[in-house]
């Protein structure tokens, strides 16, 4: 179970380190002076992203329980690093109780990425599941003739 986390915990640190990045550029790119905001308290929001980061994945190890429907884990996953983003966006001041349309978009942006995210390792895990059967199969029946 604590090999779970470890792995996890990473992930989710490598993910907000990315993500912080990739905000920056982009906001860079695109001229909002909203990257000011980044610049100015760096370590705080280099923190911030960090601890969404590991409030999104840390759950993933969610996905390890077996008696839990799929729907369940991923909306627990979901309530988690949402709950994350907001605790963390509201401590730094990113979000203001009067500005509900911002909110908004940012729960929005971050579901959509959080659903890309956990599509792409769906997918891979799936293909991965899918090679290994097709090699289970191989040996059996190479068993099979072997034995004939």
């Amino acid at each position: 179970m604590i090999k779970i986390i470890k792995k996890h915990l990473l992930n989710g640190i490598a993910w907000s380190c990315v993500s912080l990045v990739a905000n920056i550029i982009i906001l860079d790119l695109t001229g909002f002076s909203h990257l000011s905001h980044f610049l100015e308290d760096f370590t705080p929001n280099a923190l911030g992203f960090i601890g969404v980061g590991v409030g999104f994945i840390s759950t993933g190890g969610i996905y390890e329980i077996e008696r839990l429907r799929l729907g369940l884990k991923l909306l627990i996953h979901i309530i988690v690093g949402i709950g994350t983003l907001l605790i963390v966006g509201f401590m730094l001041g990113i979000f203001s109780t009067n500005n509900t349309p911002m909110i908004i978009m940012n729960i929005l942006i971050n579901v959509i990425i959080l659903v890309g995210v956990w599509t792409g390792y769906y997918l891979r895990d799936k293909r991965e599941i899918e090679e290994i059967n097709e090699r289970i199969k191989e040996k059996k029946l190479q068993r099979k003739l072997d034995t004939e």
